[in-house]
């Protein structure tokens, strides 16, 4: 009857501990992804300064002064929610290490 419970509880801790790692996964992807867009968005930038080095008919109409505003505003955009990712990654961090020690736990005393 007790190894019932224990395999029980077990089992219930697992459930858990997969529903906060997948939280956690997902935050982390996030935080992948919006760091990816940061490296396209500086490439990009790269490769327009270098178009805008000589005389370009966008500078007539303030075309690289337009450009920049756009990146900075989109650059500070990604780097905020990449902040924000990474802030509730490092949030369910203590939640997912709890998890992990109730499933250490229940496993080791279900075996014995």
């Amino acid at each position: 009857m007790k190894h019932s419970k224990w395999a029980q509880l077990t089992k219930l801790s697992d459930l858990v501990f997969d529903a906060v790692a997948q939280k956690f996964a997902k935050l982390q992807e996030e935080e992948a992804r919006l760091k990816q867009q940061r490296s396209r968005l500086a490439e990009m930038n790269a490769d327009a300064l270098d178009a805008f080095k000589s005389v370009h008919p966008s500078h007539q109409l303030d075309g690289d002064f337009h450009w920049q505003t756009w990146v900075g505003n989109n650059a500070s955009r990604l780097g905020q929610a990449q902040a924000r990712a990474r802030a509730l990654s490092e949030m369910h961090k203590p939640a997912l290490r709890k998890a992990f020690g109730r499933k250490s736990v229940l496993r080791d005393l279900a075996n014995k």
